[in-house]
């Protein structure tokens, strides 16, 4: 479960998220749909881990994440949009590398077993600078997944990726057990995996709904957002 409370987060000037409070829950997935520059990805990082903050609360399965953000970070994959990778290691360097930082022992088989599931077995141990961006966000995926934590949090998680992955990595989104978010522009990607959806716009919250609710009045999540949202 993720509970977040008058969470703000500023770029300078910039507010990119004013004062949101929601709570997403253990056994759902919840999309986070908006524009660019309407806090989805911001909110993400915040929540991860990657970005700090100074107003507001956020509490990850029961720890905050500002005072045990250790314990926090051990449950939580994160995939960011765009990929953080050192192109001058192979792929399973770079994953082991991450293994130990995390002081995960023996992850070898379970990255084996992910990199079997994406179909990219054949090129854990080929330099990463020559990986293609559908590769390189794989990778990226396997690093988010290895560990496995009882929390996702997937920045635009299809980008890049063949459909045959694609349909692999909705599936496992959807046996997922824990809290599962998903920022993403992909209507159809909310419509097959997510329970919920939030609209973001300029930092804030504007709607929040059941996608089921949501298809027995609009023929699509798409029209939704665009008739909720007037853009």
């Amino acid at each position: 479960m993720i509970q977040i409370q008058s969470l703000s987060k500023k770029y300078g000037s910039f507010l990119a998220l004013d004062n949101i409070s929601c709570v997403f829950n253990d056994e759902t997935v919840t999309a986070l749909m908006g524009a660019n520059g309407a806090g989805k990805s911001t909110l993400l990082k915040i929540c991860a881990g990657v970005l700090s903050y100074k107003q507001g609360n956020i509490r990850i399965d029961g720890h905050s994440l500002k005072d045990d953000s250790e314990q926090v970070r051990k449950n939580i994959g994160y995939l960011p949009e765009m990929p953080y990778l050192y192109n001058r290691l192979s792929g399973k360097e770079f994953l082991l590398y991450l293994a130990s930082l995390r002081n995960i022992h023996h992850a070898e088989k379970e990255i084996e077993e992910f990199a079997d599931l994406l179909g990219i077995s054949d090129a854990l141990n080929l330099e990463i600078n020559g990986y293609s961006k559908g590769m390189k966000q794989k990778i990226s995926m396997i690093a988010a997944l290895f560990h496995h934590p009882h929390n996702l949090l997937l920045d635009e998680p299809v980008w890049g990726l063949d459909p045959l992955t694609a349909k692999t990595l909705e599936q496992f989104i959807m046996n997922q057990h824990g809290t599962t978010l998903i920022a993403t522009h992909s209507g159809s990607l909310v419509e097959k995996v997510a329970d919920y959806v939030y609209f973001l716009m300029n930092g804030t919250i504007v709607a929040s709904e059941s996608v089921k609710k949501l298809l027995n009045s609009y023929e699509s999540i798409e029209d939704a957002y665009f008739s909720i949202t007037g853009m």
